[in-house]
């Protein structure tokens, strides 16, 4: 009783702001519950009272509560386990524990085994406990200040995905635009200057074998022009879209690019026929196979290249190597290198993940997962909408 009394007369104020923490105390006697919380409310903190350690975790199920007092010795569920059961569902929350009994375990002993911020010993008097509770109090607030930078900064992410997902979604569009007016607009002028240049070559003069000649190398090089459209709107546009398979369309651009690179290229597709990959992940994963090829070409000084497809019951995998010169991959910081950012953003929007290893004089591996199934198949290519 008498140490009820100490923390009824510590720290009397004209005024009593409020200070925005709640505190809940947690002991089995009740003059030293009431006695706490006519202390605590004095400092213009609320406060929460539990008798016993089930009843304190309803109260932190339903409150959010800043600090948390409890008393080491009780029955049935004592300080330390209850600690434990706190500490299951909340790490932030401040916790002091408090004893009026010896024999118990040493504190420094306690801090370093339990999760606590604090150990009060209840003949300390109230101004001892007090200071436990600013100190708490101080830690609480830094502690919702890093948690709000952290949210904040998690959002920030998010806007960040949920941009570059729309700006990738934008750039199909415009890629799907512009193949289609290569094809349907210029394919059709150029088709028909070809059909005028037959037409000047079947009624040329029979005496001027300069003017055919000269009609003849142009009209070769309109069927250059259109074969290089068709070419640039293929790449720009992958066949898939229309219907056809990963796996086709993945070959063809293969092949293409070992035609046009002069590189050896070795292709292994092992893609399930019962099992249709969706047209946004194949969209994807044709890009990051066309970028990862670019890039061989352009810098890798490379001879051979691997591609491989395989389709699992629950994953897409793709991998393509080289044997060229390769690179130290914790040195690429250029904020510019768009292709890799590029990757890495189409792999995290269909779910996948994407690893880039590399080793100067060893070639380079680009290795693709991407989850099947219900979980790996919902994902939204253009989050913002349009």
């Amino acid at each position: 009783m008498r140490k009820a009394i100490q923390y009824r007369m510590a720290r009397k104020h004209l005024s009593i702001q409020p200070s925005g923490y709640t505190i809940l105390v947690v002991d089995d006697q009740e003059e030293i519950r009431l006695a706490m919380q006519y202390l605590l409310e004095r400092e213009g903190h609320q406060v929460l009272t539990a008798a016993s350690g089930a009843a304190a975790l309803a109260l932190f199920r339903a409150h959010p509560i800043d600090l948390a007092l409890i008393d080491y010795v009780m029955p049935r569920m004592n300080g330390e386990q209850l600690v434990q059961a706190i500490r299951q569902f909340d790490e932030d929350m401040q916790i002091v524990l408090q004893t009026g009994y010896s024999g118990e375990k040493p504190p420094r002993d306690m801090l370093r085994s339990l999760a606590i911020q604090g150990y009060h010993d209840k003949s300390e008097g109230p101004d001892r406990l007090l200071l436990w509770v600013d100190v708490a109090l101080k830690a609480a607030a830094q502690i919702k200040k890093i948690r709000l930078a952290e949210r904040e900064r998690e959002e920030s992410r998010s806007q960040l995905r949920r941009l570059s997902a729309r700006l990738l979604h934008v750039q199909e569009q415009e890629r799907v635009r512009i193949s289609r007016e290569l094809h349907d607009h210029l394919g059709q002028l150029l088709t028909a200057i070809g059909m005028n240049l037959d037409w000047a070559l079947l009624r040329r003069p029979p005496d001027a074998p300069a003017i055919a000649e000269r009609l003849q190398e142009t009209r070769q090089l309109v069927q250059e022009v259109i074969n290089a459209i068709r070419e640039l709107s293929a790449t720009l546009r992958p066949a898939e879209l229309h219907g056809v398979g990963l796996d086709v369309v993945m070959g063809e651009h293969v092949r293409d690019f070992e035609r046009r690179s002069g590189l050896d290229v070795h292709f292994s597709c092992a893609l399930r026929k019962d099992s249709a990959i969706p047209s946004e992940m194949a969209t994807n994963v044709y890009r990051i196979v066309q970028e990862s090829l670019t890039n061989v070409a352009r810098y890798a000084d490379a001879t051979e290249v691997g591609v491989l497809l395989h389709q699992s019951d629950h994953e897409l995998t793709v991998s393509i190597s080289d044997n060229g010169k390769g690179f130290d991959v914790s040195h690429v910081t250029d904020p510019h290198a768009v292709g890799l950012i590029g990757m890495h953003e189409r792999a995290r929007l269909i779910g996948g993940t994407l690893v880039i290893r590399s080793t100067p004089g060893a070639g380079t591996t680009v290795s693709l997962a991407v989850p099947l199934g219900e979980k790996g198949q919902h994902y939204d290519l253009d989050p913002l909408g349009g």
